[in-house]
């Protein structure tokens, strides 16, 4: 005869046993005897299987489960187990759900099913997803966060709108990741187009190890944001055509006065991000192309056609996103003579030093850029 106790772990870690026995009523508790035929000598029902005797052996199969998006599986249950296994159901559904990256992630609940038959003991696990198995298979490894850094701009700069990352090491909250992948995005004047938002989850909220779920919505089609890169740079290289000098400074001058001369400078939507913190969605006022096809933008467009033109005239140079007197700004480090240099195009310093440049009100993460 078999006896089966069924045990329901729900997110918070309760515990709930129902004991089946057949001819009980009341207190909504009955049992069930069911005839059981004995297995063949030498056979189980778990061909293959190894028996699970400890908490960390029950622990590795629920997580092996969820990375594989499987609902349900049955594992015998070792008889020399070790600890009490109804205290090890809660507690291991307590960790997933509520530490463990993966299971705050994807798991909504788990079910244990336990069932005592002669011998042995068999536990069928069974759990309700959150998620789609795609979107759990989706997830990316990045064992640091320069690599982090790295697929999160192939995710941007291809207009993606949904991108699942295991950060290991990991000490930063939902607002520095918000930075990080804004930062992403600036830096990249190619693909720095039409941004409307940045949603940034983790889970857990806090941890070392954690998932990162970045959600990316746009102001337009991917079809109509790749066809404004290719219209800047079009732009860009026919502007360039124009100049005939040959020094860094001549260069850096062309730039800036085609600039003033021919793009206007959007002081109300500068007014807009500066009530915004820079989190306004980035039309073409706030890109390359609407500096260099439309002939206005705010100031990171500016500097964005900055960085297009200059690469084309074969400054080396990077772009730099931090806050300018407290409002969000974007400008350039040029290499001169060997050092790195801050340039902002809008601006009226020309090459300035770090020094200088933090006396004129730039502020940046530093640690965040690495300039070659």
């Amino acid at each position: 005869m078999a006896k089966s106790i069924r045990g329901r772990v729900g997110a918070a870690g309760l515990l709930v046993l129902t004991l089946l026995c057949q001819g009980c009523a009341g207190d909504g508790e009955y049992y069930r005897e069911t005839p059981h035929a004995a297995a063949a000598a030498g056979e189980t029902r778990f061909r293959g299987d190894v028996s699970v005797n400890n908490y960390y052996a029950l622990q590795s199969a629920v997580i092996g489960m969820i990375g594989n998006s499987r609902e349900t599986n049955t594992i015998p249950i070792s008889s020399d187990y070790e600890g009490s296994l109804e205290e090890d159901l809660a507690r291991v559904t307590q960790e997933i759900t509520t530490e463990n990256p993966l299971g705050c992630f994807a798991v909504a609940s788990i079910v244990f099913d336990q069932t005592r038959v002669l011998t042995y003991q068999e536990l069928t696990i069974t759990i309700r997803y959150k998620r789609l198995s795609k979107e759990i298979a989706a997830i990316q490894e990045c064992p640091s966060l320069r690599i982090f850094e790295s697929r999160l701009s192939e995710l941007l700069s291809g207009f993606g709108d949904q991108g699942f990352y295991s950060i290991s090491g990991l000490e930063e909250g939902e607002e520095d990741l918000y930075d990080r992948a804004m930062r992403c995005w600036y830096s990249a004047a190619d693909a720095a187009y039409g941004l409307r938002d940045i949603a940034i989850l983790t889970y857990p909220e806090t941890g070392a190890k954690r998932i990162v779920e970045v959600q990316v919505q746009w102001t337009a089609s991917r079809q109509e944001l790749l066809a404004q890169g290719e219209e800047a740079r079009r732009q860009a290289k026919q502007i360039c055509h124009q100049f005939q000098g040959e020094t860094l400074e001549e260069k850096l001058e062309f730039v800036r006065q085609y600039l003033a001369e021919s793009v206007e400078y959007d002081d109300e939507a500068m007014r807009v991000v500066a009530e915004t913190g820079g989190r306004q969605a980035k039309t073409s006022l706030y890109t390359a192309y609407g500096a260099l096809a439309e002939g206005r933008a705010a100031q990171s467009g500016m500097a964005h056609a900055a960085k297009l033109l200059l690469d084309e005239l074969d400054v080396n140079c990077s772009l730099v996103w931090g806050r300018r007197q407290g409002v969000s700004c974007l400008w350039l480090r040029v290499q001169s003579e060997g050092q790195n240099c801050h340039y902002d195009p809008t601006g009226s310093y020309g090459l300035m030093d770090s020094q200088q440049a933090e006396q004129n009100g730039y502020e940046y993460n530093a640690a965040a850029y690495s300039f070659d």
